[in-house]
């Protein structure tokens, strides 16, 4: 089986039938760091789901497994999936709807470290560091321009290209957005990037600003990544 290896600014992207593997390099490692596991835990599974490993040196090592690894032998225990529009962070429910794709999907976060059974922190994947804050609150941190990713679980193989535009409403003040969709995701997991282009300057007593523009598509190899932690 061919491999296509691709490396830019840290961030190494190989594609291989229905698994990814790739690398990065941990911004903020600590000092005499063990190696951790990186891994996931998502809604209705009794146990986290291993996705790669820290290393010693900071370098993230990820090889996400078949989607067989999120079925649990436990009938009681499966993971919580929905429509397909609802794994994504940014749609056109109910206003210019578009055409979804009829599958059963996820958003699985936190990315998580984990060392010694417990948990010892969080990854961020994103281009600017302030990014990070604003995933971490939304309603006050203000978002820049830039790049932010998500892992998100498909059922089945799907391709969604379009665009869409919707009204969003924050007490007295509208904003108008527009997301445009370039996603060809495989089987089980993927990692999408969330490009920020434009943002909506709210009334700063009201809440914060809001982004009005965002490209989703499958991350390139050349996106040069930032992963910061936070550790617990």
């Amino acid at each position: 089986m061919k491999h296509q290896l691709l490396t830019f600014l840290g961030l190494l992207l190989c594609i291989s039938g229905h698994t990814q593997s790739f690398t990065g390099k941990l911004e903020n490692p600590l000092q005499n760091m063990p190696e951790m596991d990186i891994v996931l835990w998502p809604l209705g599974l009794d146990s986290a789901v291993t996705i790669g490993k820290l290393t010693t040196n900071g370098t993230l090592e990820f090889n996400f497994p078949e989607k067989e690894a999120f079925q649990s032998a436990n009938a009681e225990k499966q993971m919580v999936v929905d429509d397909f529009k609802h794994a994504l962070r940014f749609n056109c429910i109910g206003q210019d709807e578009p055409e979804y794709p009829n599958v059963m999907a996820t958003n699985i976060s936190p990315i998580s470290l984990w060392y010694k059974e417990r948990f010892v922190g969080v990854l961020f994947p994103v281009t600017d560091e302030a990014l990070m804050h604003w995933l971490e609150d939304e309603a006050y941190n203000n978002p820049v321009k830039g790049k932010f990713y998500d892992v998100v679980y498909v059922a089945e193989a799907t391709t969604f290209k379009t665009e869409c535009a919707t009204t969003l409403q924050f007490s007295e003040e509208t904003v108008n957005a527009s997301y445009d969709y370039q996603l060809e995701l495989e089987a089980g997991l993927n990692f999408i990037a969330y490009t920020i282009e434009d943002i909506h300057k709210m009334n700063s007593k009201v809440t914060s600003n809001k982004p009005s523009k965002v490209v989703v598509k499958n991350v390139k190899a050349e996106d040069g990544i930032k992963w910061i932690a936070k550790y617990f």
